[in-house]
């Protein structure tokens, strides 16, 4: 028991070099506890997407109409699509959907299913321009 200690009922050995408890040979606990989950299910945040304005509503340029993901809608006219596929009003007007035949482009995959008779009906999102009588938006004040 001469290189050896008892400290706290336990016997740990002294270190020749440096004379105090050596700290390799402690072993303490190699995982830590295992918490509880904080991301129980129907208590985690939604992803915002959906319907931003309704049908009939009157958007200005640069509103959001619709967040998804994937093509659930497509941009019809006066709708510009983001890279996320955010459909985006390109001019001021009043909201409307429709129901249409999709007419892909020549590089799609839905393009020789099309070719061979098949029809695919697609919701597209339009921005109808309506006139501004006497209603302007400010943009800067002289």
């Amino acid at each position: 028991m001469a290189n050896n200690t008892l400290f706290c009922g336990r016997l740990f050995p002294l270190s020749k070099q440096f004379g105090y408890l050596s700290p390799q040979s402690v072993r303490w606990a190699s995982k830590k506890t295992g918490g509880s989950s904080k991301n129980k299910v129907g208590s985690t945040p939604g992803k915002g997407r959906g319907w931003k304005k309704e049908e009939g509503a009157f958007v200005h340029q640069g509103e959001v109409l619709v967040k998804q993901l994937g093509l659930r809608f497509y941009p019809g006219e006066n709708v510009g699509m983001e890279r996320d596929k955010t459909l985006v009003a390109l001019q001021d007007g009043k909201v409307m959907v429709s129901f249409e035949k999709l007419q892909p482009f020549p590089d799609s995959p839905l393009h020789e299913p099309v070719k061979q008779g098949v029809v695919i009906q697609k919701k597209f999102v339009h921005v109808k321009p309506i006139p501004l009588h006497a209603k302007f938006r400010l943009i800067s004040q002289v």
